[in-house]
Formats: C-alpha cells, sequence, structure tokens
C-alpha cells in the first residue's frame, strides 16, 4: 500500500507513554499520524546503515526515533525524548542502534 505505513511500537515508547501527560501525548498522536502517511520522508535520516530517523517537535522538544523496515514497510517506532542535549541525544542514538544491531 502506496502511503500508507503500518506502525510498530517497541516496549519502551509503550513505557513512555504510559507516564506522560495529555499534552505530549497529543503531540505525539499528530507525529504518529504523520508517520503513518509519511513514512521515513515525515524525518530526517540519522544512520543510513541501519535506516534510523528522527521526527522533532520545537513546543515543546521532543525527538522522536524510528526504523524504517524496508522489506516489511513497517515503522518500528523506538522511543521519544525531551531535548536536554546533544550529548544525551548521541547516546539515545547509539543505543537504538545497539537495539537493531541485535535484531
Amino acid at each position: 500500500m502506496e502511503g500508507i505505513y503500518v506502525l510498530v511500537y517497541d516496549e519502551v515508547i509503550l513505557k513512555q507513554l504510559k507516564k506522560v501527560d495529555q499534552q505530549v501525548k497529543n503531540i505525539l498522536s499528530k507525529m504518529f499520524d504523520k508517520l503513518e502517511l509519511a513514512g521515513p520522508n515525515a524525518g530526517e535520516l540519522l544512520d543510513s546503515r541501519w535506516f534510523i530517523y528522527e521526527i522533532k517537535s520545537k513546543h515543546p522538544p521532543i525527538s522522536l526515533y524510528f526504523r524504517h523496515n524496508i522489506v516489511t514497510d513497517e515503522i518500528c517506532i523506538f522511543e521519544f525524548e525531551m531535548k536536554t542535549s546533544s550529548e544525551k541525544q548521541q547516546n539515545t542514538i547509539e543505543k537504538i542502534k545497539f537495539k537493531v544491531s541485535k535484531t
């Protein structure tokens, strides 16, 4: 199906969603809708080897990390974080790369 991507949620994002307030859930819901329609084009490519992407929100500053599985055309959503520092962001990206390399 062109234009509609299946979203798969990692256990980390599911735990995070249980802990956030409604405002953040609404922002993430809009991000999920955008991902479902635009797929990897909705975000910025962070790692071309593992096809890891990031989609951002400015207010509040949220980064959502996901992977596009080219074979199945699924979008696996890993986690989100409130933007604090580039060092924290890099640690999150490395953690996701490690997780993807194990699958």
